[in-house]
């Protein structure tokens, strides 16, 4: 998923820290779905008018939760850092949870 998020924002001309950003979040998001979803995993990426946007649908209702891990817990940071780290707004409406990133034509953040 990784590979193939980069080589997609490539195709723009997007690199850089807003290009990692993303693809870490595409993991992240794809990864809570494979955890705590269920069904059909669907994943799109967007890139539009200085704007890139990722949705990541599955079958289940529950909407994606911000958690606050304790220094011992080993999972549970992912949403963390879609919403304090990367993307500069988020979301999630049940079946589907989106971030969108703002960024200028050179892929730096805007």
């Amino acid at each position: 998923m990784r590979a193939s998020t980069a080589t997609f924002l490539g195709r723009f001309g997007l690199t850089g820290p807003v290009a990692s950003g993303v693809v870490l979040v595409v993991s992240e998001l794809v990864t809570n779905v494979i955890r705590h979803g269920y069904g059909e995993v669907e994943p799109e990426i967007r890139v539009v008018s200085g704007t890139i946007s990722v949705s990541v649908t599955d079958e289940n209702p529950a909407s994606a939760v911000l958690k606050q891990p304790g220094p011992d817990d080993t999972s549970g940071r992912g949403m963390a850092l879609v919403e304090e780290a990367y993307s500069d707004r988020w979301g999630s409406t049940g079946e589907e949870t989106w971030c969108e990133f703002r960024h200028d034509r050179a892929g730096s953040a805007a």
